[in-house]
């Protein structure tokens, strides 16, 4: 699938997690995230920081990014044509060569606490503009909260050190996306895509919802399963991602242990800024084999095309016509679903109930043991001994376990 559409701010992201919060209260909270956005590791940014950030241009290799504060000096965008200055901005991860091609000079990795209410993070990539060194937000010069387009196909890598934060998902705005925790550090890697943007919640339901503006941009967030507010399941290891181009009533997914059922929902506005087109939505989900193993028992992840059942479903207006695939690479399971139309189109990924999931175990085994690659471990060979038997003058020697003389032998001390 060609990277596809999405849009929005961390505002909006907090309203949508607030929304589905009501009630909670941090009491119950058992991970303290630092307040306000975390540092660069470089800059004493302590337990929470970002170790590092990266773009691979189209084609070409990735291109390490250095942080570089406010008021220092840093490489220019390529063109900056249409291209204002929004909020101020503490610094950007840029590099000469990295965005000769870009209206926008680096990026200012936002990572924080998603609100006062849940122990997330929320992970936004803002292009930078930096007139006289110092940096600002990349905006449009028609509205200068609305950030430029990131370029959709650049893969952006950022790598963080989320100390005590066990992740439990990662879902957000990317796609072909994927996540990894190793030793206390997250790393997601993945492609903007661009968004339907919507000027208050009711654009997001009915068919009259009308997008303010299309914006490609690349925000995530970490949900954590070590904490009451979380999300968890037994066996999971945290290399789930899902992503979409809906923002609104973006939340986490949904597991249903009855049905063997994840679900996940974002919605956008119907239309397009022009009121007339209808936007389309993507989900692209990521599921790691111990993942597949532990939610539907999956034990061969290259049955997953026929073990497992793709479905889209909307609430209200929306069409639920759409191309699905399902993909295995590196271990893990890759599920994309586009062409639906917004609003509100809920993703359902679930055990196919004509999946026998002991037969395709007692046949991987076998195959396994077939081609070798299953070792047992031999029982150890039991100890013999050996001893001399003697009648008259004919000698014997028995070896065994539990060695006995032959009738009319007696042994020999």
């Amino acid at each position: 699938m060609k990277r596809s559409s999405f849009v929005a701010t961390l505002a909006t992201f907090a309203l949508s997690i607030s929304a589905i919060l009501v009630g909670v209260t941090s009491a119950n909270a058992s991970i303290t995230l630092p307040k306000g956005a975390f540092l660069p590791c470089s800059a004493g940014g302590g337990a929470y920081c970002i170790e590092s950030v990266s773009v691979t241009p189209s084609g070409g290799k990735a291109i390490a990014l250095t942080w570089v504060a406010t008021g220092s000096q840093g490489s220019a965008a390529g063109n900056t044509n249409g291209v204002a200055a929004g909020k101020d901005l503490p610094g950007r991860w840029s590099a000469d060569g990295a965005f000769t091609n870009e209206n926008y000079d680096g990026l200012y990795v936002e990572a924080q606490a998603a609100n006062e209410f849940v122990p997330w993070i929320v992970l936004d990539a803002k292009p930078t503009y930096s007139p006289g060194n110092k940096v600002s937000l990349a905006a449009t010069t028609t509205s200068v909260t609305t950030p430029v387009n990131l370029n959709s196909d650049a893969v952006i890598s950022v790598k963080m050190r989320i100390s005590d934060f066990k992740l439990g998902v990662t879902y957000g705005i990317a796609t072909e996306a994927t996540v990894d925790v190793q030793s206390g550090v997250f790393e997601i890697a993945g492609y903007p895509v661009k968004v339907p943007q919507a000027k208050n919640t009711k654009d997001c339901s009915g068919d009259a919802g009308v997008s303010s503006a299309l914006v490609t941009q690349f925000q995530s967030i970490l949900v954590p399963s070590n904490d009451p507010l979380g999300f968890s399941f037994e066996g999971g290891s945290g290399k789930i991602y899902v992503g979409s181009n809906g923002l609104c009533k973006l939340s986490t997914p949904v597991w249903n242990s009855e049905k063997k059922s994840l679900s996940y929902k974002a919605s956008a506005p119907r239309l397009s800024p022009d009121g007339k087109t209808v936007n389309t939505g993507f989900y692209y989900a990521t599921i790691s084999s111990a993942d597949a193993l532990a939610l539907w028992g999956l034990t061969r992840p290259e049955d997953a095309a026929s073990a497992l059942l793709i479905s889209v479903r909307t609430n209200e207006g929306g069409s639920t016509a759409a191309t699905k695939t399902v993909a295995v690479k590196n271990g893990r399971i890759i599920i994309q679903v586009f062409g639906f139309e917004f609003p509100d189109p809920m993703l359902d990924i679930s055990l196919n109930p004509s999946y026998d999931v002991l037969a395709s175990s007692a046949q991987n085994a076998s195959n396994m043991s077939a081609s070798g690659t299953v070792r047992t471990t031999a029982s150890p060979k039991p100890k013999t001994t050996t001893i001399s038997c003697i009648k008259g003058n004919q000698l014997r020697k028995v070896t065994g376990v539990k060695p006995k003389c032959p009738t009319g032998f007696k042994k020999r001390s």
